[in-house]
């Protein structure tokens, strides 16, 4: 009874402490007194990864002080010590780089010579292996109406197989809130596994290498406003050709010639709008994009985060069905080695979502690296749980 007693107080103590440890940060634009969303925060002491969610919000739990570093790929670079957030809540304002104009690179090397060259660099140097504890989460949307929600904190071990990469998956934590029938379920068709092989080889950029892809495409070299060691590859399609053809940007370090952030988008006038599509093996797509986001730091290079999004009508019982989704990576903590683990702990499935829940700690309020806003959390209580 006595060391039962001491056991919980401890826990009372440790959470109590955990509590006044706590700290949330807002990032709003200075100038515009706006949520910024989708920044880039690390605990340089820990390396731990977070982003600023919709309402710019992220949160913070140290025991010790640590330097804090904010960047975004629309403001200036920040770094702040832990010991000056003197709050709970603390409002930080970055300033815009938008009046520092990004101008057109001339060089003399092709502009798609130098994404093939640093499409290159960036995969012989990314760190492998390299073990990546992941928050994934992932919002479904049937027509117009949120059903399904999964999250979950996964290890991937990022494995050398042959000069290619090879991950396998550990699940710590998972759950499930809401509902997929059986055709959503078969429509969904990506796989974690060769999500995160694509981010680390940078599979999506492989079109744009061809000789092909200057038919298709136009290739421009750009300065980045903030750092004069960065610059952009933007690739956009002629206008001439038409089809659903996504626009990219690609910045990259010029130095180290290694990427640092990808990002992707469908323009609006390159839907389809050919009805014919409409198939249950093809789907008619009215929006794709995604962005990744890597971090190159003391020659440890990875993937700091991505984010993609995906909206696409297909057939149901000769109905059409529109179908959104919206699915996160965020690297919590990186390691450049992999653990030691069995082959029956390697998760076998594509998805978490035939995956039983195993929900052991808050991991989604502690662990995730990215809060729910207000509207997210209500969302969720609107679902339904599944045990």
């Amino acid at each position: 009874m006595k060391y039962t007693y001491i056991i919980i107080l401890a826990l009372f103590f440790a959470n109590s402490y955990s509590q006044d440890n706590e700290k949330t940060i807002i990032l709003m634009d200075k100038e515009f007194d706006t949520p910024i969303e989708d920044a880039t925060i690390t605990i340089l002491r820990t390396n731990q990864g977070l982003i600023s969610n919709k309402e710019g919000v992220f949160k913070i739990n140290l025991s010790r002080s640590s330097i804090i570093e904010i960047s975004h790929v629309f403001y200036k670079d920040l770094r702040i010590s832990s010991n000056s957030l003197k709050e709970k809540e603390n409002i930080i304002y970055l300033e815009s780089n938008a009046n520092n104009l990004e101008e057109v690179v001339i060089t003399n090397k092709d502009p798609q010579d130098i994404l093939k060259s640093i499409v290159e660099k960036s995969r012989k140097k990314i760190t492998v292996p390299a073990n990546l504890k992941v928050y994934t989460r992932e919002f479904f949307k049937k027509n117009d109406i949120y059903s399904y929600y999964n999250d979950g904190l996964l290890n991937f071990q990022i494995l050398d197989d042959n000069n290619k990469v090879k991950t396998d998956i550990l699940v710590e934590q998972n759950r499930s809130i809401g509902f997929l029938d059986d055709f959503d379920k078969s429509i969904l068709g990506y796989d974690l596994n060769n999500l995160m092989e694509n981010y680390y080889m940078f599979t999506y950029l492989e079109d744009l290498l061809h000789s092909r892809a200057k038919k298709i495409y136009t290739f421009q070299i750009r300065s980045y406003a903030q750092n004069d060691a960065y610059n952009y590859v933007i690739v956009k399609p002629l206008t001439s050709v038409l089809g659903e053809l996504h626009e990219y940007s690609v910045l990259y370090d010029s130095k180290n010639e290694l990427i640092m952030e990808v990002s992707s988008v469908l323009p609006n006038d390159r839907v389809s709008k050919d009805k014919s599509l409409l198939d249950f093996n093809r789907k008619n797509i009215f929006k794709s994009e995604y962005k990744n986001v890597y971090r190159y730091e003391s020659h440890r290079y990875y993937l700091a985060s991505s984010k993609e999004e995906i909206g696409f009508i297909s057939h149901s019982k000769k109905k059409e069905v529109k179908v959104e989704i919206k699915n996160y990576f965020i690297t919590t903590e990186f390691r450049p080695k992999t653990f030691k683990y069995k082959n029956e702990e390697i998760f076998k499935g594509k998805t978490l979502i035939n995956k039983t829940n195993s929900v052991l700690t808050d991991y989604w309020e502690l662990d995730s690296g990215i809060i729910l806003t207000k509207d997210e959390e209500s969302i969720l209580k609107s679902l339904v749980v599944i045990d």
